[in-house]
């Protein structure tokens, strides 16, 4: 009998662990990051969670805090969390964090690589080298050339941050085809709000 009842219990754990599923059938999704490091991405489980952080605010100042459009650019295609499950667990792309880095190193979603939207706006050196680390390389007139560039995801705080529109412009403006570019417009408010998995990076030394 007491045998019958731990099992039961057990039984009972496992059905209310996956509860709050992603979505029928997928209670959590396993990614891996750049680095080997893997997360376990999955839906809050405690009945009666809410936000209490900056994120749980309705109302910005604007400007800056503008409604952005739900396309960022033609051709570009814009992602909810399902598509960006995929996107990540898959390896399609570079996974971008377009934010600031002091709200960055606060909370992000996993396996986001952190390149604020600001390097993309000018033709410095730091650019430069994060358009080489996306695959873009010079052909032989010094034009860029596009051809082996990487699909890009990105994200910023949520659906009145525009950090992650200004940066696909900018790389639309200097040739990075709008094709290859994907915008997940809900951001971090929308991911926090389904109660989804967050981490907060380490700071590289």
């Amino acid at each position: 009998m007491k045998q019958m009842i731990i099992a039961l219990s057990a039984a009972a754990c496992m059905l209310q662990a996956a509860t709050v599923e992603i979505t029928d059938g997928v209670p959590f999704v396993e990614v891996t990051d750049a680095n080997g490091k893997t997360y376990k991405i999955e839906r809050e489980q405690r009945p009666g969670s809410y936000l209490t952080n900056t994120y749980a605010l309705t109302s910005r100042p604007s400007p800056p805090f503008f409604i952005q459009p739900f396309e960022a650019a033609s051709k570009v295609e814009t992602y909810g969390e399902l598509e960006l499950l995929d996107f990540i667990k898959n390896h399609q792309g570079v996974f971008i964090d377009a934010r600031l880095p002091n709200w960055y190193y606060k909370s992000a979603i996993p396996t986001a690589r952190n390149i604020p939207f600001k390097i993309f706006l000018n033709d410095t050196p730091e650019r430069e080298a994060v358009l080489k680390s996306l695959g873009v390389v010079y052909d032989r007139e010094g034009e860029y050339d596009f051809r082996n560039a990487k699909e890009l995801l990105f994200y910023c705080n949520g659906a009145w941050c525009g950090q992650s529109p200004t940066a696909i412009h900018a790389l639309i403006e200097i040739g990075y085809p709008p094709e290859k570019l994907k915008y997940y417009r809900g951001g971090m408010q929308a991911w926090q709000l389904l109660g989804l998995t967050t981490i907060v990076p380490k700071k590289e030394q």
